[in-house]
């Protein structure tokens, strides 16, 4: 028993000598010394780059502790090297935020605090449509010959079973198949083989960069000859999608065009559909509310219209060419006041998407050779505008 106590003893010590040695793995750790310059980082409200300065005695590794937040390279060699830290446009006129930026090396951490002043909030131009009693907070016109990459990522892959829903293509940031070019972002799919994919397309998202509570959503986009098989959208959902996921982040599909229905039907050009779901409360299954409308008049006959959702605490309504036709009723209309339904998904921040998917369930098309819309090889969706108001 004696023997037994000293050795317990040594371990207790042991342990006690490991534990307090350091100051928590703030700044020492085994061997590894960080510094960084300027600490502490400030960014422009407006979004953007800034340049920190790391210097270590070992390898290392960096990272952000908030989405809106990168850093690159991720990592570096014992020495002094030069991050990159980006940072997309503030959502907020009025208050800054915060993130930590950590420099690693073993057991040792050096947080960096990266405040983000506030942005500057956009006059619109003389000739932009604001809605009455609203301000602008944000837009992208696509002015320019690149892709503002501090509002827009562009994803890429075959995502999970093809995003979900069986889809076809493989998105790529090539610019084969997203540009900006003339204004406007062009999204082209491609009939080709790429990567065990017989399509390759775009898929563009603000998530972490562009994201807001409630507003004036409105997006002019020409759409594409959908025939038989594509499948464009314009679409938002909740910011939090990182951490809690489908159907938790909720999902609202402003503009949805190619359904199965619509070419069943032959009105393909007509058929649109508008949809929001949700997390029911139960296992992983999503709640869902979705309406569908035959337009009077083409919405692929080479010219922009505009797909509208007006978000606020009560409803969530679509329209299609309102800032046209004022007084057209909305194609989609759901109630969110108090929690009804559940709907307490879209009371939080949501970020944009647009892609042009080919195939899938919503189609019900799953072969490429089923894909008559890319007979030619190709096809383009062309986007104008997207902008976001708020209430005055």
């Amino acid at each position: 028993m004696r023997t037994m106590s000293i050795v317990l003893l040594s371990i207790f010590a042991a342990l006690w000598t490991g534990c307090s040695s350091g100051d928590g793995g703030n700044n020492e750790g085994k061997g590894a010394t960080i510094s960084v310059a300027p600490d502490p980082l400030t960014a422009p409200g407006d979004g953007g780059s800034v340049t920190l300065t790391v210097t270590s005695d070992a390898d290392w590794g960096i990272y952000a502790s908030e989405p809106w937040a990168s850093c690159s390279p991720s990592g570096g060699l014992a020495g002094t090297s030069e991050v990159k830290v980006t940072v997309g446009a503030n959502p907020s006129y009025t208050a800054s935020r915060s993130a930590e930026i950590v420099v690693k090396s073993a057991s040792t951490r050096h947080p960096v605090t990266l405040t983000q002043g506030a942005a500057t909030k956009p006059e619109p131009p003389a000739d932009m449509f604001v809605p009455a009693g609203y301000d602008l907070l944000w837009s992208d016109e696509f002015d320019g010959s690149a892709l503002k990459t501090a509002n827009w990522t562009p994803e890429t892959g075959t995502g999970s079973g093809g995003w979900g829903n069986a889809e076809l293509q493989y998105y790529t940031s090539r610019p084969e198949n997203v540009k900006v070019e003339d204004g406007n972002l062009v999204i082209t799919a491609r009939k080709e083989n790429y990567e065990g994919s017989p399509a390759t397309s775009g898929r563009l998202i603000t998530m972490g960069k562009v994201y807001f509570r409630y507003g004036y959503v409105v997006a002019s986009i020409r759409l594409p000859k959908t025939g038989n098989g594509l499948w464009p959208a314009f679409w938002m959902m909740g910011n939090d999608f990182p951490d809690v996921g489908w159907p938790r982040s909720g999902e609202t599909d402003i503009l949805e065009m190619g359904n199965s229905t619509g070419i069943r039907e032959g009105t393909q050009e007509k058929y649109l559909n508008g949809a929001c779901h949700w997390w029911s409360g139960q296992g992983y299954n999503a709640a869902s509310h979705a309406t569908h409308t035959t337009n009077p008049y083409s919405l692929q006959d080479g010219e922009f219209h505009t797909y509208t959702c007006v978000w606020d605490e009560n409803y969530i309504r679509m329209y299609i060419d309102r800032e046209k036709y004022p007084d057209v009723k909305p194609y989609f209309e759901m109630r969110i006041l108090d929690n009804m339904g559940g709907t307490n998904a879209f009371r939080k921040n949501n970020f944009l998407l647009l892609n042009l998917a080919v195939g899938g369930n919503f189609p019900g098309i799953h072969d490429i050779s089923g894909v008559t819309a890319l007979a030619s090889g190709s096809a383009e969706m062309s986007v104008d505008y997207v902008r976001v108001f708020q209430k005055q």
